[in-house]
């Protein structure tokens, strides 16, 4: 079986055939994305309109791309996956809308999907030794959650946070510090030149029984008119604000999943933008060796592979397929059971 996999949530429009084979075995044909970094660098973050034209204009272009480098025929595609939410409202709408207009041409089922299970099977698509239960990190742009995976379509939230997700955290600092967009990569890389810092930011979630990152934005700003000067005319000094910031956000992320991880005795998987994170990935990897799973790079940014790993995974234990409804909030634990 061959399933299309199609994601708009946000500011990427990714496209991926993947291929289910009848023992399960599944091998990615192709896959194409499009980023629109350099679109909304102009405005120093996403712009919803913007990047609704930028995926109207892509998905028709990629998507002749992806059969055409993967030698695949639109007729062989038996089942399609759309993003369905979270996301931005009018992202959401052009890839349902452009994966309707496949269906009507191929008849083939069509699935939406949500974008944060999609984001956890990840783990499940390159790990095919790993089967629930075990724990996710999901740590993005828009979400921050440890999570108990008991099966497909089967989530406890253990712990999420209460207003902004990591991801943001990493982007508002890291505007607070001057950087461009995208501001969080930036000061994560200017974080990794250095291995101490002389200031110390709260670790604001440490005790809390949730995330929570927006006091941090308050005291960032605090940090950074107190050292103006300095943080202006010593670079060294810059790189250890950028690694104090890191330093806070990683510490309750890292702390709250060993917790869980520990008591439970179950894998870890960590996915989502933030995951791609070299010093998150390097102090889990300590502590837990091939426990723990990330997806590689490319798949840890939003991406069309996910999407239809997920659709294929429902669609071959013939789970249904609940009304295609847009939701841009759709927390995990309301997704449909059938």
């Amino acid at each position: 079986m061959l399933v299309l996999g199609i994601e708009t949530s946000c500011d990427e429009t990714g496209l991926a055939l993947l291929e289910f084979d009848d023992a399960g075995v599944v091998t990615v044909r192709g896959e194409v994305l499009a980023s629109q970094v350099a679109l909304h660098e102009l405005y120093g973050g996403v712009v919803p309109e913007l990047a609704s034209r930028e995926h109207m204009r892509n998905l028709p272009v990629l998507c002749e791309q992806l059969f055409n480098e993967s030698g695949a025929a639109l007729s062989d595609v038996g089942c399609i996956g759309v993003t369905t939410g979270p996301g931005l409202k009018g992202c959401l709408l052009i890839g349902v809308t452009f994966a309707q207009g496949v269906q009507s041409a191929t008849g083939a089922a069509l699935r939406g999907v949500n974008h944060i299970e999609a984001h956890i099977l990840c783990g499940e698509l390159h790990s095919p030794q790993l089967s629930p239960p075990y724990i996710a990190l999901v740590v993005s742009g828009g979400h921050t959650e440890v999570i108990r995976v008991s099966g497909l379509g089967s989530y406890e939230i253990l712990y999420r946070t209460l207003d902004d997700a990591a991801g943001e955290a990493f982007d508002k600092s890291a505007n607070l510090l001057g950087l461009a967009y995208p501001g969080g990569p930036r000061l994560a890389a200017l974080a990794d030149t250095v291995s101490s810092s002389r200031f110390v930011l709260p670790k604001v979630a440490r005790e809390m029984e949730n995330f929570s990152f927006s006091g941090l934005k308050t005291a960032v700003m605090l940090l950074i008119r107190k050292n103006e000067t300095l943080l202006k005319d010593d670079p060294s000094a810059a790189a250890e604000a950028a690694w104090a910031i890191q330093e806070a956000i990683l510490d309750p992320l890292v702390r709250k999943t060993e917790a869980e991880v520990r008591l439970s005795g179950l894998p870890l998987v960590v996915c989502g933008g933030v995951s791609a994170n070299t010093a998150l990935r390097k102090r889990l990897h300590a502590l837990f060796g091939d426990r723990v799973i990330f997806p590689p790079l490319k798949h840890c940014v939003d991406n069309g592979a996910m999407i239809a790993y997920a659709a294929g995974r429902y669609h071959r234990e013939k789970r249904g397929f609940p009304p295609l409804t847009i939701k841009s909030r759709w927390p995990l634990d309301e997704i449909p059971s059938v």
